[in-house]
């Protein structure tokens, strides 16, 4: 058997790990001002400074049925069975589309990872060790939806800005939080869709800092082999501080990567996620 790894590159993956970890990527699009760019074809910086200077929205959207379905008839050349991972089907169509191109192929496989970046490459992972492990296609797909029970995936939002102005909160909201110093968490709700959750008050680092040390002071038991630490944009010195924090936690890998343009965009500069699984 011969399984060929896919997702979004939503996944937040550097070239070299793409290639590394034998994923094949399919890419989003955003539009700046009446112009269509692949997401790896424009950084983030351009379109935050496109926003705050005209005031108008970059909108991005998904993988259309053709693209994916080409993308699958390549990897079909190769590779047995398939296997693709998408971000949450409550943020994107990037799921429904997939499902559409794969055209009920029962040896395609779409993957709704009920969120997005880091999280998406840990699920890749896990179902690379269980292909090595000897687990059958139809195993790996069963332990990957049972897999969900256990994954831990929030972000940790420096300003509020850029939800306002993509309709994610309300002015009042954003000229509060700002005000306030109040940064948010956004959680994943029980259909994959983002929320807020707990609420920090103070200076950005304190705030970052509270977060990182609530979630490992968890309830339950957590699964120490990985995580991963995903951002938009950070102070190296702050990065430092938290790789460190992960690392005397007892994290054996910890991968820390800036997101693309599509994660990235609405979350807005100094957005931090935290991302492992739990061990129950």
């Amino acid at each position: 058997m011969s399984i060929g790894y896919s997702a979004e590159d939503t996944i937040d993956l550097p070239v070299e790990y793409q290639q590394k970890w034998g994923i094949n990527l399919l890419h989003f699009h955003i539009e700046k001002g009446g112009e269509q760019f692949r997401a790896d074809e424009i950084s983030l910086p351009e379109c935050w400074e496109f926003t705050k200077s005209t005031g108008n929205l970059c909108h991005t959207s998904a993988v259309n049925i053709d693209e994916a379905e080409k993308h699958f008839a390549k990897l079909k050349e190769s590779h047995e069975k398939i296997i693709h991972f998408t971000i949450s089907s409550g943020l994107s169509s990037g799921y429904q589309n997939a499902c559409a191109a794969a055209n009920g192929d029962p040896d395609i496989y779409v993957f709704d990872s009920r969120f997005t970046s880091g999280t998406i490459a840990m699920y890749v992972l896990f179902a690379q060790q269980w292909e090595k492990e000897g687990k059958s296609f139809e195993e790996i797909c069963s332990l990957l939806e049972e897999k969900k029970k256990a994954f831990q995936g929030s972000m940790f939002i420096g300003t509020t800005y850029y939800l306002y102005k993509g309709g994610r909160c309300s002015k009042l909201a954003a000229i509060g939080a700002t005000l306030l110093k109040i940064r948010p968490i956004i959680v994943p709700d029980k259909d994959g869709k983002f929320t807020v959750g707990k609420k920090y008050i103070g200076p950005y680092a304190r705030c970052l800092n509270n977060y990182i040390k609530d979630l490992l002071n968890s309830h339950r038991p957590i699964d120490k082999t990985r995580c991963f630490y995903n951002y938009s944009s950070i102070d190296p010195k702050i990065l430092e501080d938290v790789l460190k924090q992960l690392k005397e936690f007892g994290f054996q890998e910890i991968y820390s990567f800036p997101v693309n343009v599509i994660n990235g965009y609405h979350a807005g500069p100094e957005a931090n996620g935290l991302m492992f699984f739990y061990a129950d």
